[in-house]
């Protein structure tokens, strides 16, 4: 919950807000780190849009040659930039939600390395310790 709401915190005043209460009640809760089994399946649903066309033109196998898409994408304008930064953490997320679902502490570790950033930006630096 407290990675959704620095994720949320990160992306306030971005535009995230209005396309999520197209479908979704209590948006503001949600980014705020609330709601986490409605707020994960939201930014699932965004994050696949936003990746509906990559995923279908590109012959991806593997994460980092996804990763290595999504930095090609944003190069091309600032927005670009704004939503791979928005992916990132989601794809983070998953993997998290993946590790604790399967009891796999080393990608359960390598998943919280990963967040520290974000806690760190976002200024909930109580969770980055």
């Amino acid at each position: 919950m407290s990675f959704v709401g620095a994720v949320g915190t990160l992306m306030a005043d971005t535009g995230l807000q209005p396309i999520m209460e197209v479908a979704f009640r209590g948006v503001a809760k949600m980014l705020a780190g609330k709601k986490f089994p409605q707020n994960v399946r939201a930014l699932r649903m965004v994050v696949q849009e936003l990746l509906r066309d990559i995923l279908t033109s590109e012959d991806l196998h593997s994460h980092s040659q996804l990763m290595h898409v999504l930095e090609e994408k944003s190069q091309r304008s600032r927005t670009s930039k704004l939503w791979v930064n928005l992916i990132k953490p989601v794809l983070i997320l998953m993997l998290f939600i993946r590790a604790e679902r399967e009891a796999d502490w080393p990608l359960q570790l390598l998943a919280i390395k990963m967040m520290m950033p974000y806690f760190f930006a976002s200024g909930h630096f109580n969770y980055a310790r």
